[in-house]
């Protein structure tokens, strides 16, 4: 079972919207896919259809609790949902004075070990201990950055935490599977410029396929469903299609 961790401190950089397009390209590849919402807002458990207020049971609970890890069926065949609500703020705070605080996630995980291919986890847009537990949890971490300066800069916060991560021995074994860009408008000499600056500084890290900004999403949005699935002919769907492929190249080196 491989479990990767979609990450961005920053919020509005296409996070959520990635997890659920690559978690739905990867089930219609045949494989067992199982997406955790691990952000209290619930966007991910919206845009595959549920609504998080009408959550009651989230991974919150099988981290702190030891209850079994939810998880209900979605309209993409062999992708399941593991939902979230605002009830989950509240395993950030039971979480600090914990033994190990930062491994209850990986625990609760090895519940559905065997019952599927790939686990992709969609973290908070924040450094707190959700998203610390998800990346000790994971073997890879993808993520999302706009050509924007202030996406870039977050960039580094980000990357520095995997560092600590890592050295800390709290997943030796964690690796930076790639970042790709999101929101690309070709039309705009900044977009370009800072996308190029990018790449230059992180080379390989950038992924090669981008993920532009389409009306397709929203219309999917609406659906709750990804755009991979509501519109396959889209060019939204096209650009998360291509960016799966190298997902699967990327994370089965």
């Amino acid at each position: 079972m491989r479990i990767i961790t979609i990450a961005q401190q920053k919020g509005g950089v296409g996070k959520t919207t990635s997890t659920v397009n690559i978690a739905a390209g990867l089930a219609l590849k045949g494989l067992r896919v199982l997406a955790v919402d691990a952000d209290p807002q619930g966007s991910m458990t919206l845009a595959l259809g549920t609504d998080p207020n009408e959550v009651e049971v989230t991974i919150g609970d099988a981290m702190l609790s030891g209850l079994p890890v939810p998880t209900q069926a979605t309209q993409v065949p062999g992708l399941d949902l593991c939902p979230a609500s605002r009830l989950l703020a509240d395993t950030e705070f039971l979480l600090v004075p914990k033994t190990g605080r930062e491994r209850f996630m990986a625990r609760a995980l090895e519940d559905v070990r065997g019952e599927y291919d790939w686990v992709l986890i969609d973290a908070p847009p924040s450094l707190g201990l959700i998203t610390i537990n998800s990346m000790v949890a994971s073997q890879y971490l993808f993520v999302p950055v706009t050509p924007a300066l202030l996406s870039a800069a977050g960039l580094r916060d980000l990357l520095q935490t995997v560092e600590e991560v890592r050295q800390g021995g709290l997943n030796p074994k964690l690796l930076l599977g790639g970042i790709f860009v999101t929101f690309a408008d070709s039309r705009t000499v900044a977009a370009r410029r800072t996308e190029s600056e990018l790449r230059e500084d992180l080379g390989d890290l950038i992924m090669e396929n981008t993920i532009g900004r389409r009306i397709a999403h929203e219309y999917a949005a609406q659906a709750g469903l990804p755009a991979i699935i509501a519109d396959p002919t889209s060019m939204a769907a096209t650009e998360y299609r291509n960016l799966v492929e190298e997902v699967l190249q990327r994370a089965n080196k």
